[in-house]
């Protein structure tokens, strides 16, 4: 049985380990001692950790150096134009603090920090009084460092594989669907509806792409806007796995992606069972659109009846004020709630229930007033 050493797990990692046959099959510490054969973390931080750890210690990982050129977009990007320029968007680096004199690419276009995450300060940008306006907003933030991107469309997938001793291997495609705003995720859903041949195109990026960044030994995942010609185009690139992704692999293939991740951190290549034709799988994010304080938390466990292998993730604690959480520029987060059935239509209407199970009591905020008072 292999040690896996669990750097700082999140409430996500916690639902996710408490899988059977994970504990079946490996050892999992939450400290670092001797006998580990592996290091695991499955967030941008944690994931990081991992990495530093591991390679401190001799063991497998996709070392810090090619885990950062992923997680830093300027620098992702310029290998990108090299190796898969065809599914490469022109973009300009940006300096926040030396804002340029001319827009950096023609209207409309997408700005974004060098180093962020679920579209913290991303915008949309059309016009050179918006442009003045983001950036500073950015300054205000704290984001110096920002990428122009020519703006993309199409239909939004994250690609998910493997890098094991320099062979890439798929997972699977899983669909993103929007809310109107075009920012805030409504759901995932998975095996992606996609035809085979953008699913081969986006294989053949990542199986050039990845060992140009010099990734190995670890689950990976690119997002694409693939366009009704079939073309795909890299949106970003993450050098972990996609643990909201986890149930619904699981659902699927009878494999959860935090198997595959603990069986590379051994040093060992994962195997994937296939997928069944029977199950479709969807997490889906409940949203409020207004800012809010939370009175109560509702118990999850009535959605756990109603529908044995769900799971829920609150992400909100009682008196706490929405915006406080680290979420997208229109939206805030209350919980992922991840479903499986036997087509999309069903995995909606079981959405709809699980959420009539789980009422959130909201207030408003009371400007000048502390909100946990």
């Amino acid at each position: 049985m292999k040690r896996l050493f669990v750097v700082a797990p999140t409430r996500r990692d916690l639902l996710n380990l408490a899988d059977p046959r994970l504990l079946q099959r490996f050892d999992l510490v939450f400290e670092e001692r001797p006998g580990i054969d592996g290091v695991f973390g499955s967030s941008d931080s944690t994931a990081a950790l991992a990495v530093v750890v591991a390679d401190r210690l001799g063991l497998p990982s996709p070392g810090y150096e090619a885990f950062m050129r992923c997680h830093d977009k300027l620098v992702s990007r310029r290998i990108q134009a090299g190796v898969v320029p065809e599914a490469t968007p022109r973009f300009e680096p940006i300096d926040a603090m030396r804002p340029p004199d001319r827009a950096p690419l023609p209207y409309p276009f997408f700005i974004k920090p060098v180093q962020g995450h679920l579209s913290q300060h991303a915008y949309r940008v059309d016009s050179d009084r918006r442009l003045a306006e983001v950036l500073a907003t950015a300054r205000r933030a704290g984001f110096r460092h920002l990428i122009a991107e020519q703006l993309l469309s199409g239909r939004l997938v994250t690609f998910e594989g493997f890098m094991h001793r320099g062979t890439m291997t798929p997972i699977g495609v899983t669909d993103a669907v929007m809310h109107d705003n075009g920012i805030s995720f409504n759901r995932f859903e998975y095996p992606s509806t996609l035809p085979d041949r953008p699913q081969q195109a986006m294989a053949g990026v990542a199986a050039r792409l990845m060992p140009a960044i010099g990734f190995d030994q670890s689950i990976f995942n690119i997002e694409f806007f693939v366009r009704d010609d079939g073309s795909v185009w890299v949106v970003e690139v993450n050098g972990r796995m996609s643990s909201q992704f986890a149930p619904l692999v699981r659902a699927v293939h009878g494999v959860s992606t935090y198997e595959l991740q603990f069986e590379l951190a051994a040093g060992c290549r994962p195997t994937l069972p296939p997928r069944r034709d029977d199950v479709v799988a969807a997490s889906f994010l409940l949203r409020t659109f207004q800012d809010a304080v939370v009175r109560s938390i509702p118990d999850a466990a009535p959605i756990s009846e109603a529908f044995p292998g769900a799971q829920v993730e609150l992400l909100v604690r009682e008196g706490q004020r929405l915006s406080e959480n680290d979420d997208d520029v229109l939206s805030h987060r209350l919980a992922v709630i991840a479903l499986s059935g036997p087509d999309r239509e069903a995995l909606v209407r079981r959405y709809q229930q699980a959420v009539s199970l789980l009422p959130f009591e909201l207030g408003p905020v009371r400007v000048g007033v502390p909100q946990n008072s």
